[in-house]
């Protein structure tokens, strides 16, 4: 996602937290929330078949802090998908779509949720997506429970961002899944941060914990961690900054399987590099280059990849080895803005092309619209030809109301 779409959501998204009460001892109480609607229909050019997908999405969270003693943040959502084909239902992961959060990372010790009600063509879910405390203390804060983070500095993909990543083809990035976590945040220093994380799981040897160090030099943003994920170590680094008129990032993380008899299994490296570009001052150009170390340059492999346990997790996305990412992105006025985005494998080669406009219609109503175009060989007898060719067309329209 560009600069400016991102600003755009955050815009939308900071905006909606209101005070609801406060008492003369110091403490306030704020909620927000919101309803989403999101209906896209699709075709399927291998097969003919063509249906559509209604999914909604209700959140409610609040947060609660007294002085500068404590804070505790809560979210809880409902997500309800109406298909007019079964095997649109089945897509566990739907409420990303919408806007909030579904299949992840498996970094909750406890899930606090499930599925309500599930037919051939309907589902309902709801999960405690947040549930935090949060005790400032002399050196640092210290915040236990379901949280979120956001790490790394990539666009399109973040290979450091094993906890609660977006996928790249993602259209509404507003809400992370969150994650169960015991985190001290030390402050080194104006621009320098220690995180210490306890990542806590139902079996014991799974227990995690992440080390990462991030400061500022010379103006660049840079940091790196070490830490483990259930079976998997991994080490990563992320880098950002201006070179002249033009912003740069990169960021790389090497993915070590520990397995029980204490050797390695899987070992690969993911990495990206890219730029930011604003030709005008309405309008911003990124460009990422991907390399997915657990991916593949033969098609033949594809469909084995896209079933790993890795990846119906999701903590790597896409199946081809090397991916080039673009987006350009046009700011017409503060309540209209549009998008175009384009992920090309470039061994298939294939790609897929997003386009998207939205409009504020006023402070809390969003509606979002746009098309999803594969471009590349579709799948035959034999299986996959390419990454994107096999994916569908489809077009969407999100509708957002929040409150307060």
């Amino acid at each position: 996602m560009s600069r400016a779409a991102l600003a755009l959501v955050l815009a939308a998204s900071t905006a909606l937290g209101a005070e609801v009460a406060r008492d003369g001892n110091g403490g306030v109480l704020e909620v927000n929330g919101f309803y989403k609607n999101f209906l896209s229909g699709l075709w399927m050019p291998s097969t003919g078949k063509a249906g559509a997908v209604d999914a909604n999405l209700v959140r409610a969270a609040a947060r609660f802090r007294f002085e500068d003693r404590f804070e505790v943040e809560a979210a809880w959502q409902l997500a309800f998908v109406v298909a007019s084909d079964p095997a649109f239902v089945s897509n566990a992961s739907f409420p990303n779509t919408v806007g909030g959060t579904g299949a992840g990372p498996q970094r909750r010790l406890v899930e606090l949720g499930g599925t309500l009600h599930q037919s051939a063509t309907t589902r309902l879910d709801h999960q405690l997506d947040r549930l935090a405390l949060k005790l400032p203390l002399p050196f640092g804060d210290l915040t236990v429970g379901r949280q979120v983070l956001s790490w790394g500095t990539g666009r399109f993909f973040n290979p450091t961002d094993v906890l609660s990543p977006f996928p790249p083809t993602a259209v509404d990035r507003e809400v992370r899944r969150g994650f169960d976590a015991v985190r001290l945040a030390i402050a080194l220093g104006d621009t320098t941060q220690l995180d210490l994380l306890y990542l806590p799981q139902p079996v014991a040897e799974d227990h995690g914990g992440v080390v990462r160090f991030q400061t500022n030099v010379s103006g660049w943003d840079g940091s790196i961690s070490a830490g483990k994920y259930v079976r998997d170590f991994v080490i990563g680094f992320d880098l950002v900054g201006d070179i002249g008129v033009v912003g740069a990032h990169a960021e790389g993380a090497y993915t070590l399987e520990l397995l029980t008899d204490g050797t390695v299994g899987e070992h690969f490296f993911r990495g990206v590099v890219g730029a930011d570009f604003k030709p005008h001052e309405k309008i911003v150009v990124s460009a990422e280059y991907s390399y997915n170390g657990f991916g593949s340059s033969n098609p033949a492999r594809y469909l084995a990849i896209l079933t790993s346990a890795r990846a119906q997790r999701g903590e790597v996305f896409g199946a081809g080895e090397h991916v080039v990412a673009a987006a350009a992105s046009f700011l017409a006025s503060e309540v209209l803005s549009a998008q175009l985005a384009v992920l090309c494998n470039v061994a298939d080669p294939s790609a897929l092309a997003i386009a998207s406009a939205e409009y504020s219609l006023a402070q809390p109503v969003l509606v979002r619209a746009g098309l999803s175009v594969p471009i590349g060989r579709p799948p035959d007898a034999r299986g996959l030809r390419s990454e994107f060719g096999s994916g569908p067309f489809s077009a969407f329209v999100q509708l957002g109301l929040y409150l307060p």
